[in-house]
C-alpha cells in the first residue's frame, strides 16, 4: 500500500510541474472555520459543488448532487421521493452533519436527513466537508458537514424547469405478501415520474425578494431483470410518490451589514419501500416540515477588527407512518428551535480569534415514546488561528457542549496549513468529534424494538494529512486519512425485541483523489478515488485484531468515479461512470451477505435553443446493471430484509425556461 501511495503521489507531482499556468480565483468558503476562508487556506478539505455544477448535474433532489462526489456514498432505500442518506469516508448517516445556511438539520429525534426531501432550485452552492468537525458544529459531526447554501436575490429573474422520467416497458412479476402476480409491459412507464419547478428573483428597492417551490410525483414502478436472484423480471411494487416545496425569502442592508429572512414549507406522500414481501401494499408515509430563519452579518461590528454572524432557526417536523398489516400508526412531531452567533477579532494580520455559541433546543413527541422528551443543548468554542509565518497558518480549536439529558463533551482540533505556492497547499489536521444517542435510540418502543437509555455517546479521534493544487488548468486535491470511532452505536438483532447498544468499535484508515483537468476550454475531465480499507475491532462483545481483517459493515474498500464533459455556451455533453466495490451487510463478512460490487454508467445532454429555453436528456444506468444497496443476500440467494433494488436503465428529459 505505500509503494501505490508514494506512486500516486509521483504521478500527481508529474501532473502539477506539467500543467503549471496562472492561478484560478481561490474560492471562498466557509464551512470548516465558520468565517470567510480561501479554499486553499482552509484546513479542512472542502469541495464547492457551484449551482450550475447543480444545474448540469440534473438531480432532482440533494442525493443526486451528493453522489458524484469522492468519498461521499448516498444509502439508497428506493427511487424518486424514496428515503436517501448519506455517508462520508465510511461513517453512518447519523454522524455526518447537515446544515441549512450553517443551521444543523438533524434532529435529535432520529439523526440523519433525508436527502430525497431537500430539492435543488432553492440552492446557490453547497459545501462539502471531509473529516471530523465537531468542534465548529457539535455532536454529529463525526464523518462530515454537508453545508446548503441557498440563494441569494440578486435580481429580477424567473425560472421554471420541467422534467419527466421513463423506464422501458416490460412484462413483469410483482411480489407482494400475497404472492406473485403477472404484469403486463405497460405505456405508462414512459410517463413514471414528473417534476416541476419555479424560482422567482426580485428588488424592491434596496430589498431582494425571491420565492418558488416545486411539484414531483413518481409511480416508480420500474421493471428490472432480476432473473439472477428470483428468477424472473420483477417490477418495484409499493414505491409510489408525491411531494410538494415552497420557499420565500428576503434580503435587505441593515446597520452597515445584510439581514435576510427565509421560509420553506413541505410535504411529501410515499410508499414505503421494502422487501419484495415487506411491508404491505397498503403501507404510506407522510413528511410534513416547516422551518423558518432570520440572520445579520456584517464585516464590521463597531470596529473594522470584528465581524458578527448571528443566527436563529425553527423547524417542526411531523411523520406519519401506516401499514394496516403491522398496526397501530407511528406519529412523531419534533420541534427544533436555535440560535448561533460567531464573530471574528483580528488582532492583526498575524493572529485572529474566531469565537461563538449555541443554544439548541429540541422536542419530541411520538406514539413509539412513552412520554414526549427534550433535550437542551448549550455550547461555545474558540478557534485562533496563527501565522508564525507569511506561509505557515496554525489553527487550534476548542468547543465545549453542554446538554441537559448526557455529560458535557470538549471537542478539540489542531490544523495546519503551508503554504506552497500561489496555487497549492499542504494540510495537516488531528482532533476528535461525536455523537450523542438520538431520542429515537434512547426510548422507542414497539413490540419489535425498544430503544436504550444507558446508551453512551460514539466518540471518534481522526486525522490526515494531504494536498491541494487550484490552477487553472489542473485542480487536484489528495490526502491519506484514518479514523478510530468508539461506543458507535448500532441495534443488536440477536435478541428480541432489537435494542441499540454500543457495540462497535473500528479503525478506518483511507486515501481520497480528486482531481480535474481542463484539457481545452470546452473539454474537461473529472476523476475520484476513495480507498477505505475498514476494520472492525469490536463487536457485540466480541473482540477483533487486525489480523481477523474485518471489514465495517456497508464501507466498501473502493469507489471510483470518472467522468468526462464538452461545453462550448450552448451544448454540454457529459459522460460518467462509477465504480462501488463490494460491501459486507454483516460484521462477520459473510460471503453470502455480500453486496456485490456495480458499475454505473450515465450521460447527459443540454442544449440552449434560445438565451431564455433550453432542453436536456440523460440516460442513468446506461448498463442497465442489476444491484441492490443497502443489505445482502443469504445463503439461498434471496435478498436479505430489508434490501432495495435500484432503478434500471432510465431516460430523463426536461425542459427549462430562464426569464
Amino acid at each position: 500500500m505505500r509503494r501505490n501511495v508514494l506512486c500516486l503521489l509521483a504521478f500527481i507531482a508529474c501532473l502539477h510541474a506539467w500543467a503549471q499556468q496562472p492561478p484560478e480565483l481561490n474560492e471562498v468558503v466557509v464551512t470548516a472555520t465558520r468565517i470567510e476562508s480561501p479554499l486553499l487556506e482552509s484546513p479542512s478539505f472542502v469541495t464547492v459543488i457551484s449551482q450550475k455544477d447543480i444545474a448540469d448535474s440534473g438531480a432532482a433532489d440533494l442525493s443526486g448532487v451528493l453522489s458524484e462526489q469522492s468519498g461521499v456514498v448516498i444509502n439508497n432505500y428506493g427511487p424518486q421521493g424514496q428515503l436517501k442518506t448519506i455517508s462520508v469516508r465510511g461513517s453512518s448517516s447519523d454522524q455526518v452533519l447537515v446544515l441549512l445556511d450553517g443551521m444543523r438539520l438533524n434532529s435529535s429525534r432520529d439523526g440523519s436527513v433525508d436527502l430525497s426531501q431537500i430539492p435543488t432550485e432553492n440552492i446557490d452552492h453547497i459545501e462539502v466537508v471531509r473529516g471530523s468537525a465537531s468542534t465548529m458544529y457539535g455532536t454529529g459531526a463525526i464523518g462530515g458537514v454537508i453545508n446548503i447554501i441557498t440563494k441569494k436575490p440578486n435580481g429580477p429573474g424567473l425560472t421554471l424547469e420541467v422534467t419527466n422520467g421513463s423506464y422501458i416497458p416490460h412484462d413483469a412479476t410483482a411480489v407482494t405478501g400475497t404472492g406473485p402476480s403477472f404484469v403486463p409491459a405497460s405505456p405508462m412507464s414512459l410517463l413514471d415520474n414528473q417534476k416541476l419547478s419555479l424560482s422567482l428573483t426580485s428588488r424592491l428597492g434596496d430589498v431582494g425578494l425571491m420565492g418558488g417551490g416545486s411539484l414531483a410525483r413518481g409511480a416508480n414502478a420500474f421493471v428490472w431483470d432480476d432473473t439472477a436472484v428470483l428468477g424472473d423480471w420483477r417490477q418495484r411494487n409499493n414505491a409510489q410518490s408525491f411531494s410538494g416545496d415552497a420557499f420565500a425569502g428576503l434580503q435587505t442592508p441593515f446597520l452597515g451589514g445584510s439581514m435576510s429572512a427565509r421560509g420553506t414549507v413541505a410535504r411529501s406522500d410515499i410508499g414505503v419501500p421494502g422487501t419484495a414481501l415487506y411491508p404491505s401494499s397498503q403501507a404510506d408515509q407522510t413528511d410534513t416540515s416547516a422551518s423558518g430563519s432570520i440572520s445579520y452579518q456584517t464585516n464590521q461590528f463597531f470596529t473594522d477588527a470584528l465581524t458578527l454572524d448571528l443566527k436563529s432557526f425553527y423547524r417542526y417536523e411531523e411523520l406519519t407512518y401506516n401499514d394496516p398489516a403491522f398496526p397501530p400508526e407511528s406519529i412523531h412531531h419534533t420541534h427544533s428551535a436555535s440560535v448561533d452567533l460567531t464573530q471574528k477579532l483580528a488582532f492583526s494580520e498575524e493572529v485572529s480569534a474566531v469565537y461563538g455559541g449555541s443554544a439548541w433546543f429540541d422536542y419530541a413527541d411520538s406514539t413509539n415514546f412513552a412520554s414526549a422528551h427534550q433535550r437542551l443543548n448549550l455550547a461555545g468554542f474558540l478557534s485562533v488561528p496563527v501565522s508564525p509565518l507569511e506561509a505557515l497558518t496554525f489553527t487550534p480549536s476548542i468547543r465545549y457542549d453542554y446538554f441537559s439529558d448526557f455529560p458535557g463533551y470538549l471537542s478539540f482540533q489542531l490544523g495546519s496549513v503551508l503554504s506552497l505556492s500561489e496555487v497549492s497547499s499542504l494540510k495537516i489536521q488531528f482532533g476528535s468529534a461525536y455523537r450523542t444517542p438520538t431520542l429515537n435510540e434512547l426510548y422507542w418502543y414497539d413490540p419489535y424494538d425498544v430503544g436504550n437509555p444507558n446508551l453512551k455517546p460514539e466518540t471518534s479521534y481522526s486525522g490526515e494529512i494531504g494536498f491541494s493544487v487550484a490552477e487553472k488548468l489542473l485542480s487536484i486535491d489528495a490526502s491519506v486519512f484514518t479514523r478510530l470511532v468508539f461506543d458507535q452505536i448500532n441495534w443488536d438483532t440477536t435478541q428480541f425485541p432489537a435494542t441499540p447498544v454500543n457495540i462497535s468499535e473500528a479503525l478506518l484508515p483511507g486515501a481520497e483523489v480528486h482531481a480535474k483537468l481542463n484539457l481545452t476550454e470546452q473539454i474537461s475531465f473529472e476523476a475520484d478515488y476513495t480507498f477505505i480499507y475498514s476494520l472492525l475491532l469490536q463487536y457485540l462483545g466480541q473482540n477483533y485484531s487486525l489480523s481477523d481483517d474485518l471489514r465495517v459493515p456497508y464501507v466498501p474498500v473502493h469507489d471510483v468515479r470518472v467522468s468526462a464533459k464538452y461545453e462550448d455556451g450552448t451544448t454540454t455533453a457529459t459522460v460518467e461512470m462509477q465504480y462501488v466495490g463490494q460491501k459486507f451487510s454483516d460484521p462477520a463478512n459473510t460471503q453470502s451477505w455480500a453486496l456485490a460490487g456495480y458499475v454505473l454508467l450515465n450521460a447527459g445532454l443540454k442544449r440552449a435553443v434560445t438565451q431564455s429555453l433550453s432542453l436536456s436528456v440523460k440516460l442513468l444506468n446506461v448498463l442497465n446493471t442489476t444491484y441492490y444497496t443497502v443489505a445482502g443476500f443469504n445463503s439461498m440467494g434471496f435478498p436479505v430484509d430489508p434490501s432495495y433494488p435500484m432503478p434500471p436503465f432510465s431516460l430523463e428529459t426536461g425542459v427549462q425556461v430562464h426569464m
